[in-house]
């Protein structure tokens, strides 16, 4: 629709300077009429839902309010009675302008156009919460919390008190944040999960507490990724995994402190909206990347975790040490059931570079219960909203040739299917090798 809109305004534009230019005539009354018509059209596809309103078009309604106000003023005050004296300069001056400010006010339509939300399949109205937390066992120099580590939590879950429901937890990628998968957060609470996604302050993109406050990414640590994801230098693997381990007691101290957070609020919080409808004795993991690295560490290391999701990440918590100029694998056989979900590359580069001695393959072969599936032509971030939120950033930062749509649609029925068998009971994942 930015792109759509701009066009238009531009057309709009080049054709009020061909005709000032042809009739050697400025037009300022016909194209302040014109200002003020746009505006309402504006409001009409608006209230028709052509155009959904969001943040995409705060800039152009300012712009367009405005013009159209300047034209009302002039229109009223009818300042001259005459047409403005005719300057060529100056028409090709405003042209030029406007131009240049309309496409800076849809710039933000353009990169991130309005799209179709996959449809939840799920019988449940969604409703949604958000808490902050702070760990007070420890400390954070970065936010500003004198008293601990802060961390935002959101929450989707189903607007029902009839019974209670599984609980899911994410945990997103790095330089991600908690809404990072929303279409999967509400996609299972439909479907009859709780579902709360960690921001883990720092390293998310940015979060924004209960209270307003919002913290970008720390410098460091999106140098230290950018650098760890470019390199491929094997003399480097035992800086790159003294900086990793960092990042996963990090991570791994963040995903502890919210679970048992959680589980606190449930034990206390009996009529409590939220809290009342947990069953924190069925809890299923969940992550992206760094965030799928995070989930299945924790299902390594607490008892009351029942079945973890690891969306194309590598399972950095699989090593437990450097030796001889190489990380050491964990051999004791992952204990519960785990998903792997992988992007094409991601599959093929380390089936062909590390073969079965890579973390994930490595974990799977030596678990109790492990699947793992591939979806041909997909990207890094074609398992995150991303490329539906903002096709153009995606394609800069990492997506495969997968139809968007169509890959976070099967990877959220994929997901749904395997909590519901092993957080649910119901029935038998029916996951194909591949996608």
């Amino acid at each position: 629709m930015g792109i759509i809109a701009l066009a238009a305004l531009l057309t709009l534009e080049t054709l009020f300077l061909v005709w000032s230019i042809a009739a050697r005539n400025n037009h300022t009354e016909e194209k302040g009429i014109t200002s003020i018509g746009i505006l309402a059209l504006f409001g009409l596809l608006l209230g028709t839902g052509i155009f959904e309103w969001s943040f995409r078009y705060i800039a152009l309604f300012a712009v367009l309010a405005a013009q159209a106000v300047v034209s009302i003023v002039r229109i009223v005050r009818k300042r001259e009675k005459r047409e403005q004296t005719y300057r060529l300069r100056s028409i090709i001056f405003r042209f030029v302008g406007n131009c240049v400010v309309f496409s800076l006010a849809l710039a933000i339509a353009i990169l991130c156009p309005q799209y179709q939300q996959p449809e939840m399949t799920g019988k449940h109205d969604v409703a949604t919460a958000k808490y902050t937390w702070i760990d007070s066992n420890r400390v954070d120099e970065l936010t500003g919390y004198g008293d601990g580590r802060a961390l935002t939590v959101e929450f989707w879950y189903p607007d029902t008190a009839d019974e209670r429901y599984p609980l899911v937890v994410f945990s997103h990628g790095a330089f991600g944040f908690s809404g990072s998968n929303y279409s999967t957060c509400v996609e299972l609470a439909s479907n009859g999960y709780v579902v709360a996604s960690i921001g883990h302050t720092n390293q998310a993109f940015y979060t924004m507490d209960t209270e307003g406050k919002l913290t970008i990414a720390d410098p460091e640590f999106i140098n230290e990724a950018s650098q760890i994801n470019s390199l491929h230098d094997t003399t480097q693997e035992e800086g790159i995994y003294a900086t990793t381990k960092d990042w996963m007691e990090l991570r791994t101290a963040d995903m502890d402190f919210v679970i048992d957070t959680i589980i606190h609020e449930c034990e206390r919080a009996e009529h409590d909206a939220l809290f009342s409808i947990i069953d924190s004795g069925r809890i299923g993991l969940m992550g992206h990347s760094l965030g799928g690295a995070t989930s299945a560490q924790i299902g390594r290391t607490r008892d009351d975790i029942d079945a973890v999701i690891v969306l194309d990440g590598t399972m950095l918590g699989e090593e437990v040490a450097f030796e001889d100029d190489g990380v050491v694998l964990n051999d004791t056989p992952y204990p519960i059931p785990l998903l792997n979900i992988y992007a094409e590359d991601h599959y093929t580069s380390s089936k062909e570079l590390v073969g079965d001695a890579y973390n994930n393959f490595h974990a799977t072969q030596n678990a109790v219960c492990a699947s793992e599936t591939v979806f041909r032509g997909a990207g890094h971030l074609n398992f995150t909203d991303l490329p539906l939120f903002s096709p153009v950033l995606a394609q800069t930062l990492g997506v495969g040739t997968v139809d968007a749509s169509y890959c976070i649609e099967t990877m959220n029925r994929v997901v749904l299917e395997y909590f519901d068998c092993y957080l649910k009971d119901i029935g038998e994942p029916k996951i194909e090798r591949e996608y």
